[in-house]
């Protein structure tokens, strides 16, 4: 289950076109793997629940939209940092678990 959709990610970075797609999912895909690792939440969980919770849906949306606009950061370590909203939002439901 993906915590959030592509057409999300597109509305958060505020792009209706489909060139940027590839690069936009790789994002995406990058910052669902991150918050999963942040929560320690099992990928592969057996049952999974209906929805996510809005503050993962968004910490997941910043992430990737931040990723995406700042790709060519020339700060050293601005990569690394991850974007204070969304680090505020994941420590609220740092307990936060599939199953």
């Amino acid at each position: 289950m993906a915590l959030a959709t592509l057409a999300q990610l597109k509305a958060q970075v505020r792009t209706e076109f489909g060139d940027e797609d590839d690069a936009l999912q790789h994002y995406l895909d990058a910052a669902d793997e991150y918050v999963r690792g942040f929560l320690a939440v099992d990928p592969e969980a057996q049952d999974p629940p209906e929805t996510v919770p809005d503050t993962v849906n968004q910490a997941v949306l910043l992430l990737a939209a931040d990723w995406y606009q700042n790709r060519e950061s020339t700060a050293p370590d601005a990569l690394h940092e991850v974007p204070y909203g969304a680090q505020q939002l994941l420590n609220q439901v740092r307990g936060w678990a599939f199953g």
